[in-house]
C-alpha cells in the first residue's frame, strides 16, 4: 500500500456556490492552505491564504456541505504555486514549504 499526498484539490460549497482549493503544504503540522474563490466562475484568491487543520477537514469532509471536484492538473498546481512563492506574501517558513512541492 502506497501512501500520496493528494495536492491542489478543489471543493465546491453546495450552499453559496463559491470553492476552494487546499493546499497541503505542512502535514507534519497537520496543516493545509485554502484559497477561496468568490463563485464557481470566478478566480482563487491566492492573496487570501487561510490555514486549515486536518481535523478540520475531516468535520468540513463529513459535513456533507462540500462537493470534491478533483485536483488541478500539476502543471496548473504547480504554477500556482510558483505564483505564491513569487508574491513572497506568506511567512518564510510556508515558502520554503512551498518550495518543496515544487
Amino acid at each position: 500500500m502506497s501512501f500520496e499526498m493528494r495536492q491542489g484539490t478543489v471543493y465546491l460549497e453546495k450552499k453559496s456556490g463559491r470553492r476552494f482549493i487546499l493546499v497541503n503544504h505542512n502535514p507534519m503540522a497537520l496543516l493545509s492552505m485554502r484559497f477561496w474563490s468568490e463563485s464557481a466562475e470566478s478566480a482563487f484568491n491566492l492573496a487570501a491564504p487561510e490555514m486549515i487543520s486536518i481535523d478540520d477537514l475531516i468535520e468540513l469532509r463529513k459535513s456533507g456541505e462540500y462537493e470534491e471536484l478533483g485536483d488541478l492538473p500539476p502543471e496548473i498546481f504547480k504554477s500556482m504555486l510558483s505564483s505564491l512563492i513569487a508574491a513572497a506574501a506568506l511567512p518564510e517558513e510556508d515558502i520554503k514549504l512551498l518550495k518543496s512541492l515544487l
